[in-house]
């Protein structure tokens, strides 16, 4: 969780947030070009020469990632709302004649109104399931039950977003509404894998005594479940493995984001939220 945080804080000193945001909340658009490389007229195609061609047709605060592989370059550009601008004609102009021809893989756009409206509906969403899950804890158990399970939430979501500001940093990762989704299960899986826990440690306690008292009862209620949530999430790690190599890049984001929230909440129901239950009984 520290080096989680760590990422947040130098992510909000670099984007202003704690993840790198995409087009889905910052509006713009995103361009992908791909260049044969046996046909580049200039080999020196690189992110410093694209931005001096940016900053001649006035799209200066654009960012721009170079990505060589073998027989191909692609270049992926995000800027201003550009689709239906006379600008990007001329810049499009200006980067044939400088290193060839070209094609269009894709072109997003989102409208810089649609972007932050949608941005407060993420975090609208969040809040609200967030109070949501408190008060049902709260309601279903007592006191040091709801707070060891909202510990354990919080580690969880705490950890899966400082991996993202840690790729937002250093890998240019952008994350979407669909990280927001998976931010949302990541949520519902945490919080029913430690209620199926404290329900089976809340039926256990009929055992305790003095000679088998509530750390005992803990431990044999965690060995009863184990095998249960072990099993329940390589089921859905597995569906989320083949989603995340096989499904498509739309769904790579979504599905990683996935599996690691939903690694780390598996452990944490068994590993972080029962033992801060029993430092709360004991004392």
């Amino acid at each position: 969780m520290l080096t989680s945080f760590i990422f947040i804080i130098l992510s909000f000193a670099k984007f202003s947030s704690p993840v790198k945001l995409g087009l889905d909340f910052t509006g713009g658009s995103k361009i992908e070009y791909v260049f044969q490389v046996k046909t580049l007229k200039d080999q020196n195609l690189s992110s410093e020469a694209i931005q001096q061609i940016l900053s001649e047709v006035g799209l200066n605060n654009s960012t721009v990632q170079v990505a060589p592989q073998k027989e191909v370059i692609e270049l992926i550009l995000r800027t201003k709302a550009v689709s239906d601008d006379p600008v990007l004609d001329k810049f499009n102009n200006l980067l044939e004649v400088k290193f060839g021809v070209f094609s269009v893989n894709s072109i997003e756009t989102v409208s810089p109104i649609i972007g932050p409206e949608l941005f407060s509906s993420a975090i609208t969403s969040l809040i609200i399931t967030i109070l949501g899950i408190v008060i049902y804890i709260s309601t279903r158990f007592t006191r040091d039950y709801a707070f060891s399970a909202i510990i354990a939430l919080i580690h969880d979501v705490f950890i899966a977003v400082g991996l993202f500001a840690f790729l937002g940093i250093f890998f240019a990762i952008e994350v979407d509404s669909l990280f927001i989704t998976a931010l949302l299960t990541i949520f519902g899986f945490s919080v029913h894998d430690t209620i199926v826990v404290f329900d089976r440690i809340r039926e256990n306690q009929k055992l305790q005594s003095k000679a088998f008292d509530f750390v005992a009862v803990t431990e044999l209620s965690i060995n009863q479940v184990f095998q249960r949530s072990l099993n329940t999430s390589l089921t859905v790690l597995t569906v989320l493995a083949v989603l995340f190599f096989f499904g498509g890049s739309s769904t790579t984001l979504f599905a990683g984001a996935l599996f690691f929230g939903l690694f780390i909440g598996t452990y944490s129901s068994l590993f972080v939220a029962s033992p801060i239950l029993v430092k709360l009984r004991n004392r």
